[in-house]
Order: structure tokens, then sequence, then C-alpha cells
């Protein structure tokens, strides 16, 4: 352990200028004095479109912090559970006075802290006058209108929301953008698009990361950075096409995520778009841009059924099947496992919607233990009936709160920091947040014995009391 602390940081990244094809990032790990130089690039063309002629020298600062983050969270190796990963991380930029500064850097590193569990510091130097090709070149100039720009992952969220948001929003157009150094999520991400045939209304914008020479390099396989690596490069999207918001859709039990014990340790729940994390990165992005941006979550008080009836009401439902939610895709099909908490949300959410689920997953497996397919559903179940006596206590909305931020404290943090952002008051957000996990329960009342028999074969010798602890 003493040796485990000899070194001010477990790992140093120092960053070249990143680029569309020869950037690099020199690694060291402090700990075992191990030093890599891997290749890292990012392909940006996708951003010549764009409202304005001049690229702007804070977006593209913007996008090398992204990258950086992205980059460093994905080589250095972290633990959620136990001692705290120090990661020290030296970034060429352009506006190195302003990121610099101590309230942007307080900003960045308490969302890095919040979202990884992680340390993290960075030392922002000037930049050369190397740039990347889209800062030379001129805009494919885009006619400024209403648009909605909002993340695009291929995932059921994302597909179910934006076909809410072309029922219920005001916008002319919808651009939807996505990212990411998997091949596999990256060409999910234009199958489920190329699926939507809406001429027009609905364009896509990709920026993909790639790394060159990472092979033999150990990488972290958790990465809690993503959710906003992701929402930074959004960002940049949305204010390259003149649009102070980016959109996310994301169900609101997955992006609170609550835990479903009270063991849980560190992040063993990720925080990709929980609203406070939303909020954060409001923040920094504003401080960059010297102006106000809004990272705004329209679903943040629906469930994932609620979403996906959206689906059915426009006869969707045979495009769930192209989209993804597992925690742990495997390379080969069936890619999606079935039996981790995503998956199982999945599988609530279309069961009590009424939508047949055509996924291929992966369970039932005869090469998983019983306890290892079963755990998630067993912790899900145990946390819905935990809310559901919550809930029972009394009719009272001021005592239903009580008890569940007695249990769930994070619930009281959310309305404190986010009821303004929502233009809500306390009292009000309050309610809906109530609203939400009552529906969630009642789903879970209509849906429980479809998931349950789902997992017959692997949990047929556990009696049903101890199967649900709900009624189902």
């Amino acid at each position: 352990m003493e040796e485990h602390y000899k070194f001010d940081k477990d790992y140093t990244f120092t960053f070249g200028p990143i680029e569309n094809g020869n950037g690099s990032v020199h690694v060291i790990e402090h700990n075992s004095g191990l030093e890599d130089h891997i290749g890292i690039n990012i392909f940006d063309q996708d951003f010549q479109y764009r409202s304005s002629h001049k690229f702007p020298t804070v977006v593209a600062d913007l996008i090398d912090l992204a990258v950086s983050i992205h980059a460093s969270d994905r080589l250095a190796l972290q633990s959620i559970r136990y001692e705290q990963t120090r990661i020290h991380v030296i970034l060429p930029v352009r506006v190195p006075e302003v990121m610099n500064s101590s309230t942007f850097l307080v900003k960045l590193v308490n969302l890095l802290g919040w979202t990884t569990a992680s340390q993290w510091s960075f030392e922002f130097l000037k930049c050369a006058d190397s740039e990347r090709l889209i800062e030379r070149q001129g805009a494919i100039p885009v006619i400024p209108r209403s648009c909605e720009v909002a993340l695009w992952s291929g995932g059921l969220d994302a597909l179910a929301g934006l076909y809410a948001r072309l029922a219920s929003s005001d916008a002319e157009s919808f651009l939807l953008f996505g990212t990411g150094s998997n091949n596999i999520t990256y060409a999910r991400q234009k199958q489920v698009y190329e699926s939507l045939k809406i001429p027009y209304r609905v364009d896509l914008s990709r920026i993909p990361i790639r790394f060159t020479g990472s092979n033999l390099h150990r990488k972290n396989k958790i990465s809690r950075a993503r959710g906003v690596v992701f929402t930074l490069l959004g960002s940049a999207c949305a204010y390259l096409m003149g649009q102070k918001t980016l959109h996310v859709y994301e169900n609101g039990i997955g992006a609170i995520n609550l835990p479903y014990r009270k063991s849980a340790v560190g992040l063993e729940h990720t925080r990709s778009v929980h609203p406070l994390t939303l909020l954060q990165v409001s923040g920094i992005v504003s401080e960059l841009i010297g102006e106000k941006f809004t990272v705004y979550n329209p679903f943040l008080f629906w469930t994932k059924a609620e979403m996906c009836k959206e689906l059915a009401k426009y006869e969707k439902d045979d495009l769930v099947a192209l989209t993804m939610s597992c925690d742990s895709p495997h390379r080969q099909q069936p890619t999606q496992c079935g039996y981790c908490s995503s998956c199982i949300l999945r599988k609530q959410a279309l069961a009590a919607s009424h939508i047949k689920d055509k996924t291929s997953y992966v369970l039932p497996s005869k090469n998983k233990r019983t306890d290892d397919v079963s755990l998630h559903l067993r912790h899900m179940l145990d946390q819905v009936s935990t809310i559901q006596s919550l809930l029972n206590v009394s009719r009272t909305p001021s005592a239903q709160w009580q008890g569940l931020t007695k249990q769930f404290p994070i619930l009281d943090d959310i309305v404190d920091r986010s009821a303004s952002a929502e233009n809500l008051t306390a009292s009000e957000m309050q309610q809906k947040l109530i609203q939400l996990y009552q529906s969630y329960v009642n789903e879970w009342d209509n849906a429980g014995s479809q998931i349950l028999a789902n997992f017959s074969d692997q949990i047929s010798g556990m009696p049903l009391s101890n199967r649900s602890p709900i009624t189902v």
C-alpha cells in the first residue's frame, strides 16, 4: 500500500495536438513505471456542416477536451469499489487562459470525480499552430432554422424518444449525433438511423474517435466517463448548428439509476445521463463558450415503458430489435445478454407497453451459473419492492417523499439542484418523481410475471416468494 501512494499521480497523460490522423498521447503508469505511446485521432469532418463559416476556437478546445477525457478514462485502469485512481491530463489547447481558470477547473474536476470516482487534475498548455482540417476548411452552410440536436446511441430510448419528440417538439428538423471508438456501436448507430426512413426532417452526424497502437495496452473495462464525452461532443455539435440546447433521450428510471442495495459501494451504478451530470456538463460548456448552454432530458419524468408506447403508436415495433441496451454486449450473435439490469429493464418496458420483444438474447444459456443470470433480476425486484413499500406508507405526497429520500437521499439533491433548471418548484418536482416511481412499480405489477417466466429455467428451483417480492 505504501508503494501505491509513493507517487503524486497514478497516471499522467501528455497529449500532443489532437489530429485527424497522427495525434498521440504519452501514457505514464507511475505505480509500475510503464510508459506507452498511443495514437488517438478524431475524424470530425461532419462538423463542416454548421451555421457559421468560422469554426469557433473554444469549440475546437471543447472537442479536444472530450477526446482527452475519453482516452484517459479508457487507458487508465480504475476501480469503482476501492481506492481512487489519480489521473493527470496535460493537454495543449487554444485558449488555456479560459480552461486554466479556477472556476472552469473546479467544475471539470468535480464532474469527472462524480461520474468516474477517480481523482482528476488538468494542465492546459498553449497549443502550437497545428490545426485539424476542419478548422481550416470553410463550412458547408446550414440554413439556420428550428433544429433539435440530440444524442444518438443506437439504443431503445434514443429511438423511442425520437418518435415522441417528432410528435411533440416544435423543431422543424432533428440532427442526431453519434460518436465513440467501438466499431460495433458505431455501425449500429447508422443501422438504426437508416431504418427510420424519415427523409428531410431527420439527419445523422457522427464523429468517430480512433486509437492506434493500443492493442497491447490494458484498458479500463468500465468507461464511466463515456456519457460525459458523448454530451461534450454533442454540445459542440449543437453549438455549431446555432443551437444553445443539446437534447438527451433517456427514461427517468435509467437516468437517475437509484442503487439497488443499501450496501452499494462507489459507482456501481453509472451516472452517464444522471440529471446532476447533465447539469454539470451544462455549466462546463457554458463557462467555456461564455454564454448559457443547456443539456436537457425531456424524458426525465417518463418510464422506459411510457417512452416505448410512442413506438407502438407509430407502429414502429419492428425497429426495436435493431437497438442495443446491454451493459456488456457480446461480439458474436446474439449480442445482448438478456440478464443484466439494462436488458431486464428493456424487457420490462416492452412487456409493459405490450410490444413483442423480437430481440435475440444470450439468455437462456447453459454456460452461465444460476446465480449469475438471476442476480440483477433479484436486485431489481428487491428495489421495486422497497419503492412500493415506501410509497404505500401514505397517500400524502410529503410523507411519500420523506420515505423515498430517507432510503434514497440523492433524490433530495436532484430536486434541490435541478428544479429551477426544469422550471419547476421543489414541490412540483417532488410530485413528478413520486409519480415516476409509482408508474414504474405499477408496470412491474403488470409485467413482472412475464419477466419471471423468461428466467424460469435459470431460477426454477427458487420459490416464487423468493423470486419476486412484488405482486406479479
